[in-house]
């Protein structure tokens, strides 16, 4: 306030003539309040006093408090550096000039310089797996949507995954398999760990802990449908030794109940997507067996998969329209086969 301006020396020299005549060196630290520590990492931030001038008029801090105050000038020594501005308080003589520094003005002369953020650079992952859709496909789709960066590794056939695509993983890693990712240093292998690495960086594992641990349970309750999926697909499983029992096998899935639970969360919820407003990586897994299944009744003449599972089928057509996974549905990957033809897979 102006009073202080008027009638009071500025603190911090009334402080110093205050405690001289008192013996007690903790009355000194009582007068001084803790420094407070400094937030881990935060910008340095420093001031451009181009602007400033000798006798502009300016407010200046003195233990706690702001007075008038008349800039005498402006230094660009080096020595003064960290104070480079001197000021004289207004209604006191020259004994009170102080040496001070940004953070103890107020002018709009006075412009705070913050160092801009170092960029990061931007995401970039390198996939691999067979070229069929399979789980490539989840992934495929999951880069897709976040716009990302991506070399999607396609082994058309054995030899190309086995020779020395492999052998290049397990120099990085013991546990080289497919699918892969690799993202910086970093190299993951097994269908859920990859999903669950990838959603950390992309943000796709869920707003919460509720919606994270939702969907952790979701990656795994849909890796048990795929799993029937394979036993029906693949002859190697001796589930279904020949077409005949394929067929069977396949006609009695697809008018089972593999996606109750799925219609049960969606109920619950009320959402559009499983764990929330918008999809997470158990989403795209999901929509990938809700589409090859639909496929695989369609080529045994079975019912409609969705007739008892409409939340199921909403989700179906929402994911199916998302603006940024177009591309990936007018692309040759959609295209690829469901399961692997050098497998003799029944199912294609």
């Amino acid at each position: 306030s102006s009073a202080h301006w008027l009638q009071t020396p500025p603190p911090q020299r009334a402080a110093r003539t205050r405690i001289r005549s008192f013996e007690p060196a903790t009355l000194l630290h009582a007068a001084m309040p803790p420094k407070k520590a400094g937030k881990a990492g935060a910008k340095k931030v420093t001031y451009d006093y181009s602007d400033l001038k000798e006798g502009m008029r300016v407010q200046a801090e003195s233990d706690g408090v702001y007075y008038a105050a008349e800039v005498v000038t402006v230094s660009e020594s080096k020595s003064r550096a960290k104070a480079p501005v001197k000021i004289s308080f207004k209604g006191y003589d020259s004994s009170y000039n102080e040496w001070v520094s940004g953070d103890r003005l107020r002018s709009k002369a006075v412009k705070k310089v913050v160092p801009e953020a170092e960029k990061r650079p931007p995401l970039e992952f390198n996939f691999g797996y067979w070229k069929i859709r399979g789980l490539g496909a989840v992934f495929r789709m999951i880069f897709e949507y976040k716009g990302v960066k991506y070399t999607d590794n396609q082994y058309a056939a054995g030899e190309d995954w086995f020779g020395k695509a492999k052998s290049e993983i397990l120099e990085k890693t013991p546990l080289a398999n497919l699918p892969y990712v690799e993202c910086g240093s970093d190299v993951v292998c097994q269908t859920n760990a990859c999903l669950n690495f990838i959603g950390n960086k992309l943000r796709l594992n869920g707003g919460g802990y509720k919606a994270r641990l939702l969907n952790d349970q979701l990656l795994c309750e849909i890796y048990d449908v795929r799993n029937t999926m394979i036993e029906i697909s693949y002859p190697f499983k001796n589930v279904c030794r020949d077409d005949a029992e394929h067929k069977a096998k396949a006609e009695s899935h697809c008018h089972g109940k593999a996606f109750s639970k799925f219609e049960a969360i969606l109920e619950k919820s009320g959402t559009d997507y499983f764990c929330g407003k918008s999809p997470c990586t158990s989403d795209f897994h999901i929509w990938e067996m809700l589409d090859q299944h639909k496929l695989l009744a369609a080529k045994h003449g079975c019912k409609d998969i969705f007739e008892d599972i409409p939340k199921c089928k909403a989700f179906y057509d929402r994911f199916r329209a998302i603006p940024s996974l177009q591309k990936y549905f007018e692309s040759e990957d959609y295209k690829l086969p469901v399961n692997n033809p050098i497998a003799n897979a029944y199912f294609k």
